[in-house]
């Protein structure tokens, strides 16, 4: 690796092409964002699935060699170029999750804008709960899930193991909620309430603690139409960032895109 971690506080995980073990108890992996990680790849002009680093915290990296770094939130973000032994420090305050790519090439230094903004509302399809209902975050979030206090009235029965995806709201006999991250397991007998919408897990990654979530029922037309735009923003940001990138020329219009 041709950074080095100086100073850290919070974890770092590589991300990798995600897994597909899960028939054999094996958590997917991936990021807790899809789609941020892409916009790091774009400016960095790597391919899809390339390998990157999730940031959870404050770290300090140091560079081995001259290379240029792209560092981006789901609220923004920067390509910067560093010389042999210069540091830099990525930090993820009022966000839980970033992503840093970096590469020998020297790329165009720039400012990146996020594609989600913090939202107070997650939208989810229901399995056993159908209503809205408000779930305050804790400390106690990481890759294999995040914990909510709810004041939602709790069922003190445990069924059998069924299987559980990255997403998937769990209520304990005692009442919190749990959302399944990337790490989480892949079966699971706690109470099924629903599964956040791909096009929200986002906001899991910019998440903050301590604070309250409006979670709202959708139907499936509604999760895909937004699945689907999110992917048609995305895919046009990183073709327009490509395209900077390279040093091509780009309407005014679409550069604030990147």
């Amino acid at each position: 690796m041709s950074l080095k971690v100086i100073k850290k506080f919070g974890h770092i995980h590589k991300i990798e092409k995600a897994l597909k073990l899960r028939k054999q108890g094996v958590p997917p992996g991936g990021p807790i964002d899809p789609f941020t990680p892409e916009i790091v790849r774009a400016a960095l002009l790597h391919d899809p699935d390339s390998t990157l680093v999730e940031v959870m915290g404050t770290i300090v990296f140091e560079a081995r060699r001259p290379m240029s770094v792209a560092w981006m939130t789901p609220q923004g973000g920067f390509v910067r170029y560093l010389r042999k032994f210069e540091r830099i420090r990525v930090t993820c305050v009022g966000e839980f999750a970033g992503y840093l790519g970096f590469t020998p090439k020297m790329m165009p230094e720039r400012n990146l804008e996020g594609m989600f903004p913090p939202v107070h509302q997650l939208r989810y399809l229901p399995l056993e709960h159908h209503e809205i209902f408000h779930a305050k975050s804790t400390l106690n979030m990481s890759r294999i899930g995040f914990k909510f206090d709810c004041e939602l009235p709790a069922i003190n029965v445990q069924g059998a193991s069924e299987p559980a995806c990255q997403g998937l709201i769990q209520q304990t006999p005692s009442g919190q909620i749990i959302v399944l991250g990337p790490d989480g397991p892949v079966t699971g007998g706690y109470r099924k309430l629903g599964v956040i919408i791909r096009a929200d897990w986002p906001f899991l990654a910019s998440m903050n603690y301590f604070e309250e979530y409006e979670l709202v029922p959708v139907n499936m037309d509604i999760a895909t139409k937004a699945y689907n735009n999110t992917m048609a923003e995305l895919q046009k940001r990183c073709k327009v960032l490509r395209i900077l990138q390279e040093g091509g020329d780009t309407p005014s219009a679409y550069k604030k895109l990147a």
